[in-house]
């Protein structure tokens, strides 16, 4: 006789077993200097487990949901296909904010897969740099992955990455390219079910141009402002000055 625990054992390596044949994730991310930018989020997932979220549909209907309720970030493209025993979602969008963007992921209206998979994100800015540490939980999201032998996850892995406005000054990337301003972190999913991956860098803040111009605007207008009123205020405090200056120089002209 097979025990309730064993049952669910069986039943755990079955789900695993199905879902690990093709399970890939890959996050690009693109920062510009103003704090806003655009994202490419692409994963593949066993077809019959997206049948069990209720098929193509229910991931469409959901992507919509998030979109909608998410004013700052526009999606550029999206895609939900299945080909074979392979569900490939795609997503690409723009948001306004970074900032905002991480409010989004911690306000808890993600499904529990997705955030999960989105982690928890933390960033400060402290002085003139910013210091971004992102930790994500996949072992939550796919429950039962790690009574699966090494072999079966060999292949498997998850990929960010960060392209960056200014050269990072720390990161713990696998990869660094484009001079420091391309960050890319690769872990196998095996090793990323065993313990969360971790995203860590710190960036100098560039100053964007735009913010530049606006505040050098005022200032110049106000210095000018405040120099011509001394000016003034100089003029009108040494009328002796003027009027002695004037008599001395028509006594010169006389004599």
């Amino acid at each position: 006789m097979i025990r309730p625990r064993h049952m669910i054992r069986i039943f755990l390596l079955a789900a695993a077993g199905l879902l690990a044949s093709c399970i890939d994730g890959r996050e690009e991310y693109w920062l510009e200097a103003d704090g806003g930018g655009r994202a490419e989020i692409a994963y593949t997932l066993p077809a019959a487990a997206v049948q069990l979220q209720g098929g193509e549909s229910a991931i469409r209907t959901m992507i919509a949901a998030f979109l909608k309720e998410a004013p700052g970030i526009r999606a550029d493209s999206q895609q939900v296909v299945t080909e074979g025993n392979q569900t490939h979602i795609r997503l690409g969008f723009a948001f306004d904010s970074a900032l905002d963007l991480m409010d989004y992921s911690k306000s808890g209206r993600l499904p529990a897969a997705a955030a999960h998979l989105t982690g928890n994100v933390s960033a400060a800015i402290r002085g003139t740099t910013l210091d971004f540490s992102r930790t994500i939980t996949p072992a939550k999201a796919l429950p039962g992955f790690s009574l699966l032998p090494a072999a079966q996850l060999a292949e498997r892995r998850l990929t960010y990455i960060m392209h960056l406005p200014a050269a990072a000054g720390y990161s713990n990337a696998s990869r660094v390219k484009n001079s420091g301003r391309t960050l890319v972190w690769e872990f196998p999913l095996k090793a990323a079910l065993q313990s969360p991956p971790v995203t860590r860098f710190k960036m100098p803040l560039p100053i964007p141009w735009h913010f530049v111009a606006g505040i050098a605007l005022p200032i110049s207008l106000a210095g000018g402002v405040v120099f011509l009123r001394l000016r003034k205020t100089r003029k009108s405090r040494n009328p002796m000055r003027r009027s002695d200056a004037a008599e001395g120089g028509t006594t010169a002209s006389r004599a």
